[in-house]
């Protein structure tokens, strides 16, 4: 019993030492940055060779025409919304489990986000749904691939085209993620990636758009570059409102090592989450599940406790962190529970259940094998803690 005792209350931690994510970043990622700096040529107002080479690298990766880089996953959604026209009196359809960007740059153009529920077995959007949030108001929806997962597309997009509906992927966890062996950003009208520090590849910072339409990619460039199709230093004229949404020659060269390296991470993320569920297969935990004909690229594993336990989240994760195990909470409130958004006084159920009791697996590349069958060890401890309370209550 002294073994099973758990830290949080003074027994042994499962974890010899504090868990330690890996950096993302390898020799490449520096080596290449070093040459930057030593060129002293940080930024060239968006026009510099090696985002300009990003750009391009991106846009054959994902086999479309046109990729526009930006400041971030935030800044190329926001550019999206522009470039679109959405502004007063329109709605745009968002998950209600999403980071706020998705649903912010809606609000930014003083358009009305409308929150749309889920599905309790991979979290994205519901498809069902959507066409009961459907209006004459509505211009577009965004979908969000969410924590690695595609969400259901051919569903989604069949709505679109039957109302006639522009389609926006948010992609910012899902680089690399295929539906029906499509990569996700090429399915509807625009994709948006983020490159946070965080996200399967990264730059520190910084977001691309990636499109097939012509007149979509003309407004994008114009909108990222102070409302000026050509180079503004040259002309120091502009054809639009627009906004400094340039990415540096930093960040794109770290860009371009990550992307060659994109699919080796993204296999060691399938690894380490392969791992968890083979160690987690005999809990109560329900994981995201992978729904339909896709490739999962896990920006995390995500999990949801019992509901018997729901009120016991956050204790549950403080006792995990005392195991020297440490866990996250993705989203632990759905957007339209967020006081930004309370008062458009949406309901989403599901997303509401789910939120109260998920947390998140890290599986970033790196991640030493020992690591996760510790924290399984150190899951299994808490929750038999919890299902004794529990009975004896």
């Amino acid at each position: 019993m002294i073994q099973n005792k758990l830290a949080i209350f003074g027994g042994k931690p499962v974890g010899k030492i504090p868990f330690i994510k890996p950096s993302p970043l390898s020799k490449l990622e520096i080596n290449a940055a070093n040459d930057v700096l030593k060129s002293g040529l940080l930024s060239r107002a968006g026009h510099g060779p090696i985002v300009k080479d990003f750009e391009k690298n991106f846009a054959r990766y994902h086999d479309v025409k046109y990729a526009i880089s930006t400041t971030s996953g935030t800044t190329a959604l926001h550019t999206a919304i522009c470039a679109l026209g959405i502004g007063q009196g329109d709605e745009v359809l968002v998950p209600a489990l999403t980071f706020v960007s998705t649903a912010s740059v809606i609000l930014q153009e003083k358009a009305t986000p409308v929150f749309v529920d889920i599905k309790p077995s991979d979290f994205c959007m519901n498809s069902i749904e959507i066409e009961r949030k459907i209006t004459k108001k509505t211009k577009a929806i965004i979908v969000v691939h969410l924590y690695g997962h595609p969400a259901d597309m051919d569903a989604i997009l069949k709505i679109a085209k039957k109302y006639n509906i522009i389609v926006i992927e948010d992609c910012a966890q899902a680089h690399g993620a295929k539906y029906k062996q499509k990569l996700v950003g090429t399915l509807g009208d625009i994709g948006c990636f983020s490159f946070y520090q965080t996200k399967n590849m990264t730059c520190g910072e910084g977001g691309m758009i990636i499109t097939n339409n012509k007149n979509i990619f003309r407004d994008c460039v114009a909108l990222v570059n102070h409302g000026q199709l050509k180079d503004v230093v040259k002309t120091y004229d502009y054809d639009r409102i627009g906004f400094n949404y340039h990415m540096t020659e930093l960040q794109a060269t770290i860009g371009n090592v990550q992307l060659t390296r994109l699919e080796t991470m993204n296999q060691e993320r399938r690894i380490n989450a392969s791992l968890y569920r083979s160690l987690l297969k005999d809990t109560e935990l329900q994981l995201q599940e992978d729904v339909g004909e896709i490739e999962h690229v896990y920006y995390s594993l995500t999990a949801l406790l019992p509901p018997s336990f729901t009120k016991k989240r956050n204790w549950f994760l403080d006792a995990m962190n005392k195991e020297n195990c440490e866990l996250n909470r993705i989203y632990p409130i759905p957007l339209n529970k967020t006081s930004l958004f309370k008062p458009l006084g949406q309901s989403c159920p599901k997303a509401e259940d789910v939120c109260a009791r998920l947390f998140n697996f890290y599986v970033n590349p790196g991640i030493k094998r020992k690591t996760i069958i510790n924290t399984c060890k150190a899951v299994k401890k808490t929750l038999l803690y919890l299902k004794k309370e529990h009975e004896t209550r």
